[in-house]
């Protein structure tokens, strides 16, 4: 049996246990899930099996439970992998004087892929980006303003005449290479909750988009490397973008820009639009919460307030446009992830200076669409630690549901059987008296 007839028993086995316990009729074979002719990906199919295990409400709360239980407890994992990564043949070398004494000077451009720093944490955007006055990424802001500042063991200066930053080691680091590195990458926090939900959410709407004031140029190319990462998850090292795909990239930038996104239903097309003070409120009230019922309730009551204007073809198609956006914000939780660690300032500042330690003081940092072809295999395996936790993530969780309906299912099958064979035996007995 070929894998994607396998994926189809899949879900006739499914149905059949569930019209089992409805005392319905068994479904036919389907085919109407895309996912079932989709090699390799796992992602779409598992939530297409969730749906038809618990029900399409089943997205919302993923989507709940991957902003809480998956993030709150996936910074070690992702540290791990980034250190191990990072684990060089010349860890236990001292650090060399040229790092000591020059350090390795970046144009903030290379560091700084979306701009983030040109923001102020103290705006409306910035409020929402940052983390704490201790993350990274604030201790590099501050750099920009102050002409220098430490983070962890790096002392970050800003050289205003050329835009660049030059990190050199602070007073007191390690003066190995190894644990320097190790040193700066258990500092960091790879992934803020508010920043991620953020991101998540911007990608969705555009509302900090909007607010930055950023161009369509600007926004065309921060999508192109969020298209080459996502070739990367789905094992597409081509680094090739279409012309079509390109055509969709720059409509999808001008309607980030504008700060209203349309999205194709199946049942017509939608537009989502979220003012920076819904944005706000969403952010602020789901960001410290561990509940996913509540986070996935709240995203919920705001894409039914942010498509409230749009009209929809009929009252039936509402739970599939209710799906389908749920559907497209696991889509953007899962890039976003793949994108904190390979794209940040942080994780770009360390592959800079990792870089040059392995060629005497030359770092290799470029372009950042060339860098995903430079260090593709080191990119390729954070990503791949990262998919892996969050597949891991999701099918727990859909094989926590199976068992709930296993379980009855099972029960009713021998209480059947038992009722069946303690039928043939009075039978029996009846039968010789």
């Amino acid at each position: 049996m070929g894998l994607i007839d396998q994926k189809k028993d899949v879900f006739t086995t499914i149905g059949s246990y569930t019209a089992m316990m409805d005392s319905g009729t068994l479904p036919d074979s389907t085919n109407v899930f895309p996912s079932i002719n989709n090699k390799k990906d796992i992602v779409p199919y598992l939530l297409d099996v969730l749906k038809v295990v618990v029900g399409t409400d089943a997205l919302q709360q993923l989507t709940g439970e991957l902003f809480t239980n998956l993030v709150d407890k996936i910074e070690p994992e992702l540290k791990a992998s980034i250190i191990n990564q990072n684990t060089q043949s010349n860890a236990g070398d001292n650090v060399p004087s040229w790092f000591t004494n020059n350090g390795v000077t970046v144009p903030v451009k290379k560091i700084d892929l979306f701009g983030k720093l040109r923001t102020n944490p103290n705006s409306a955007a910035g409020s929402l980006l940052y983390g704490s006055t201790m993350s990274f990424d604030d201790v590099a802001y501050q750099a920009i303003r102050n002409g220098s500042a430490t983070f962890s063991n790096l002392l970050i200066t800003y050289i205003s005449s050329t835009d660049s930053f030059n990190f050199k080691p602070a007073l007191g680091s390690s003066l190995t290479i190894g644990g320097f590195t190790d040193t700066f990458i258990n500092d960091m926090t790879i992934i803020n909750k508010k920043e991620f939900m953020t991101n998540v959410m911007n990608l969705f709407y555009g509302s900090v988009t909007k607010t930055q004031g950023k161009s369509v140029e600007e926004v065309v190319q921060e999508l192109e490397i969020q298209k080459l990462i996502d070739q990367l998850i789905n094992d597409n090292d081509s680094f090739v973008i279409s012309p079509e795909d390109y055509e969709a990239l720059l409509r999808k930038a001008q309607e980030l820009v504008n700060g209203v996104v349309y999205y194709d239903m199946g049942c017509g097309v939608m537009g989502a639009s979220l003012p920076m003070s819904g944005m706000t409120n969403l952010i602020n009230s789901i960001s410290g919460s561990t509940n996913p019922f509540y986070v996935g309730n709240q995203i919920n009551d705001t894409i039914v307030e942010s498509t409230a204007d749009t009209p929809e073809t009929s009252e039936a198609n509402k739970q599939t446009v209710k799906d389908g956006f749920f559907q497209r914000l696991i889509n953007l939780i899962t890039q976003t992830l793949a994108q904190a660690v390979c794209t940040a300032p942080q994780i770009r500042s360390l592959l800079a200076i990792v870089s040059a330690f392995q060629n005497n003081g030359v770092t290799k940092i470029g372009n950042a669409k060339d860098d995903l072809k430079n260090f593709k295999v080191y990119l390729k395996c954070l990503i791949q630690t990262a998919m892996a936790i969050i597949n891991r993530f999701i099918f727990d969780t859909v094989k926590t549901n199976l068992n709930k309906l296993l379980q009855p299912v099972i029960k009713k099958i021998v209480r059947e059987k038992i009722n069946q064979y303690a039928g043939i035996m009075k039978s029996l007995i009846s039968s010789n008296i």
